[in-house]
């Protein structure tokens, strides 16, 4: 109902935040002409931002001694980059030159398949708003993987009805490096980690969900550290899988641990997020999540390549 709604918006407490909650103090006085759904998810714009706001995590990173594959932004990244076309066995072709590619024009690409001994291009046509993973972004050279200075570390967030809290939401928050720099030889250009807290319908903290490679750990809150009402999430040393603490912890292969450490960069996301919305209707000019391809060049196997963007994983709707 609109009314529980607006209870529930009025009655959010919130953590100091981003710009895009200021209007928190009046939202008692908010009424159904007011209420917006910009992305089309059936759960109110401001809801979400309040929300996205108050859980909004403190991510601890390693110290600048161990790990030198710090986060970016996706603007900052797309300036840095030209888009390509992966055809097997036959030579890649430049679809977008050096710092051309924007929000805009990523999910609006089409390129030809090759095939023949010539390796000349065919009818078959691909779109970059599907999930092609041909498609890839690259930087020129290996100073793009450093990453960009702390103020521009930007957690883009992802609000939906919950998949584990029954009338609950899951907040998303999507963090981008521009390298994973993992355990032995598998490494990759781009890299997008996230957490998902779920809350029930009142906006209340249930569980966390932490990814760590294909998987992850769900948490409750007795089993995270927290700083208010923010939860802390350690980011492994090189792959950025999250943990709870600092520590060592398996990985999906034996003898290989990831490594949390305290002492590092202390990165409060509340202070520069965005609400990306939904693929079908972006939020906050956010249009990069229609994107299909890759976000790194395609290596040998998939997991020595670039992963695909948030909207193209199934931790989109699953967790």
């Amino acid at each position: 109902m609109r009314t529980g709604r607006l209870l529930l918006l009025s009655t959010l407490t919130l953590a100091s935040c981003g710009p895009l909650v200021e209007e928190d103090a009046a939202l008692g006085e908010r009424t159904d002409a007011l209420i917006t759904d910009a992305d089309l998810d059936g759960i109110d714009d401001v809801l979400e931002d309040q929300l996205a706001a108050k859980f909004a995590p403190e991510v601890r990173l390693a110290p600048d001694s161990i790990d030198w594959a710090r986060p970016a932004n996706v603007d900052w990244y797309l300036a840095r980059v030209h888009m390509r076309f992966d055809h097997s066995g036959c030579p890649d072709c430049q679809v977008l030159a050096l710092g051309t590619p924007t929000q805009a024009n990523l999910s609006t690409q089409t390129h030809n398949l090759k095939s023949g001994l010539l390796c000349g291009h065919n009818s078959t046509v691909y779109g970059s708003s599907a999930s092609h993973k041909e498609f890839f972004l690259q930087p020129p050279d290996d100073t793009v993987h450093n990453g960009t200075t702390s103020s521009g570390w930007r957690v883009y967030v992802h609000t939906k009805k919950s998949a584990v809290v029954t009338g609950g939401y899951d907040i998303q928050y999507w963090f981008f490096y521009p390298y994973n720099d993992s355990y032995a030889s598998v490494n990759h250009e781009a890299d997008w980690e996230h957490i998902t807290v779920s809350t029930d319908s009142a906006g209340n903290f249930q569980s966390a969900w932490y990814a760590a490679h294909s998987g992850g750990t769900r948490y409750t809150a007795s089993q995270l550290k927290w700083n208010g009402t923010h939860p802390i999430v350690y980011s492994a040393d090189g792959s950025h899988a999250s943990y709870p603490s600092a520590g060592s912890f398996p990985t999906e292969v034996p003898g290989f641990n990831d490594h949390s450490y305290d002492g590092g960069p202390v990165w409060q996301t509340w202070n520069n997020w965005v609400n990306v919305g939904e693929k079908g209707a972006p939020r906050n000019g956010q249009s990069f999540i229609k994107y299909g391809g890759r976000w790194g060049e395609v290596g040998e196997l998939d997991a020595t390549s670039g992963p695909q963007g948030p909207s193209f994983q199934g931790s989109w709707t699953n967790y």
